[in-house]
């Protein structure tokens, strides 16, 4: 449904009415249609405004109607809770349809409400339907357009109806965003409890048992009666802005396919064009080749026939063999060249890998010489420091030799002895240190003996006393 058309008058609402629920007052009867969830708004519709729902959204199904709902803005007097009670519906008779989109029009909002001023003055605009056929349960982008800017109120609801599927659902306002109700349930008087249940009954599709409301035309029915044996003419299709835009949209787009499969099919062909050329031009070139070709060879064979009608037929065959074993012995001296360039590139390669390996020996020795070298400079060094120390040796010795070497040779050897017996003396008394701890340790650590009781004397020997 589009919005882009519509205007408005400036709707007033009035404050939510203080009621029991219908369900809830024994004055009505209620049947639910599918099963309402726990987080819906409870939303009441009399059967009879359902019943007109039906039948207008089945009296044409080749396009979208609509209409709006009438009734009440309720809070539950005993649970502080709201609800929404329909009650009637009114039909939209000026508007512009197609089969997929419903317009309202200034002068339809202006008949809806001088009808609803005139038939219902006591009753709110709680919403709108309008119908999708064989399209299913939806709000269209548009669809939610006139909702947000038209029926923004919390409790005012928009209902669908798919007279095709013969499927239909409310949509309310929650969290901000419009959603589908799970269920919704259908109200009558006590005494209409029979139409009550047969309107139930044809909106889900179950057949009504008999003597319950059996005898009257169901809706869908009676509609499609009335379409048959009164259906008017049609009338002249008037394209709508919207379908005028549509199509203006649908053909630019296909200009510029076409203007783009054109551009490119220019390209391709001064591509194939100029491909085309360069081939001319390349077989322009080797046709001069090969008239320049034939040329030479045309003049190359009169040459030949020329020296051989000048010559006798012998001389001619005998030049003609002779040419022709110069040409076999130029063709096994250009073989044996051959074979001697690839006999010469394979002993290039042999010599190239002998030449590498012979580098890397040369590498390894120079690195022995290297270290050879280092080990000779090494060598002379301690040639030369084992002749300082035979040097020194000798000196030693024939100093030791003399009269003060020999009594420093004693000395050393006493010095020698005092030392070793100053270390066993060292050991022997920490031998004793150790013992004398370990006596002294044992010698506390042990208790003190309990004194040993005297022996009573014997009967036959007196019993002496010492005084102390």
């Amino acid at each position: 449904m589009s919005g882009d058309e519509m205007s408005f008058e400036e709707v007033r609402y009035r404050e939510p009415v203080r009621m029991l629920r219908p369900d809830r007052d024994v004055q009505f009867a209620c049947l639910s249609y599918q099963v309402p969830g726990q987080a819906d708004l409870p939303i009441f519709v009399d059967h009879r405004a359902a019943d007109a729902m039906e039948r207008h959204a089945l009296s044409d199904t080749s396009v979208e109607l609509g209409g709006i709902l009438l009734g009440k803005e309720c809070v539950d007097e005993r649970t502080n809770t709201p609800f929404v009670w329909v009650t009637q519906s009114l039909e939209a008779k000026h508007y512009a349809n197609t089969q997929a989109s419903f317009t309202y029009t200034h002068d339809s909002w202006e008949e809806i409400s001088r009808e609803r001023d005139r038939k219902f003055p006591d009753l709110d605009i709680v919403g709108w339907y309008h119908t999708h056929p064989s399209f299913g349960i939806f709000l269209s982008h548009h669809d939610l357009f006139i909702h947000e800017h038209f029926f923004a109120q919390p409790l005012q609801l928009a209902y669908v109806i798919d007279p095709i599927q013969q499927t239909r659902g409310f949509f309310q306002w929650r969290d901000r965003r419009m959603v589908q109700v799970e269920g919704f349930y259908l109200t009558a008087d006590r005494g209409d409890r029979m139409d009550l249940a047969r309107v139930a009954n044809e909106i889900e599709n179950f057949p009504s048992p008999q003597g319950q409301g059996g005898g009257g035309l169901s809706p869908r029915l009676e509609a499609e009666l009335i379409k048959m044996l009164s259906r008017p003419a049609a009338p002249a299709y008037v394209p709508s802005p919207a379908d005028r835009a549509q199509a203006a949209v649908t053909f630019g787009l296909l200009g510029m396919l076409l203007g783009m499969i054109g551009i490119i099919g220019a390209l391709w062909m001064y591509q194939l064009n100029a491909r085309m050329q360069e081939q001319a031009d390349t077989l322009k070139t080797l046709a001069g080749a090969v008239d320049r070709t034939a040329g030479s060879q045309r003049l190359a064979v009169d040459t030949l026939l020329d020296r051989a009608g000048k010559e006798s037929p012998a001389d001619f065959q005998e030049r003609y063999e002779r040419v022709g074993k110069a040409r076999d012995e130029a063709r096994a001296k250009a073989a044996a060249q051959e074979a001697v360039i690839v006999a010469l590139g394979e002993r290039t390669k042999d010599l190239e890998q002998r030449s590498a390996k012979l580098a890397e020996d040369l590498a390894a020795e120079k690195e022995k010489a290297e270290a050879n070298e280092a080990d000779a400079k090494l060598t002379r060094k301690l040639r030369d420091r084992v002749a300082d120390l035979e040097s020194d040796h000798d000196r030693l010795k024939a100093i030791s030799e003399t009269v003060e070497g020999k009594a420093a040779d004693e000395a050393l050897r006493r010095l020698g002895v005092f030392k070793t017996a100053t270390y066993a003396l060292g050991f022997l008394s920490l031998a004793l240190a150790a013992a004398l701890a370990i006596v002294y340790t044992r010698s506390i650590d042990e208790p003190a003996s309990a004194p040993s009781p005297t022996p009573p004397p014997r009967p036959s020997e007196p019993t002496t006393h010492r005084i102390t």
